[in-house]
């Protein structure tokens, strides 16, 4: 597989995964409590550890830092877009009553729309895959601390 391909194939695995892990929990009743949709940061955490694990065999190792960011932030945002057009198509179609079952474990005066989820929703997507990504790149950025870096210091 071409190492362009790699943010494509696991953002739509990303995605898949807590599409599935949402109506897993749908089938049980559970989707309607917010705490369980904190598993979704381990999906993007883990999707994207694998992904530049991949991504880094793929280069033998000598990869710029930009280039893994821009690899796991796209597999995010892919993986976002994919989680957002499930979660719309089920607000506005498989079960339109789920906004006001999960807001009134709030507050009963708010009026959102699906819209106004849905931007949120990408919003958190988006966040989660910068900060991951920036996490992980800490891990496989290449050392500075070898004769080759240290030409580089002042």
């Amino acid at each position: 597989m071409k190492r362009s391909h790699l943010p494509t194939w696991y953002g739509i695995g990303i995605g898949a995964a807590a599409v599935v892990y949402f109506l897993l929990l749908s089938l049980f009743g559970l989707h309607e409590n917010p705490f369980y949709s904190s598993a979704n940061i381990a999906f993007f955490g883990v999707g994207q550890f694998l992904l530049i694990i991949k991504f880094k065999q793929a280069t033998e190792g000598l990869f710029k830092y930009q280039d893994g960011f821009w690899a796991m932030f796209k597999a995010g945002i892919i993986a976002t877009f994919i989680i957002a057009a499930f979660f719309l198509v089920y607000l506005t179609e498989l079960n339109p009553d789920f906004l006001q079952e999960m807001l009134t474990m709030w507050k009963e005066d708010y009026d959102l729309k699906p819209g106004t989820v849905i931007f949120g929703l990408t919003l958190m997507g988006f966040s989660t895959s910068l900060v991951f990504s920036l996490i992980h790149m800490q891990l496989f950025k290449r050392s500075w601390n070898t004769k080759e870096g240290k030409k580089h210091t002042l």
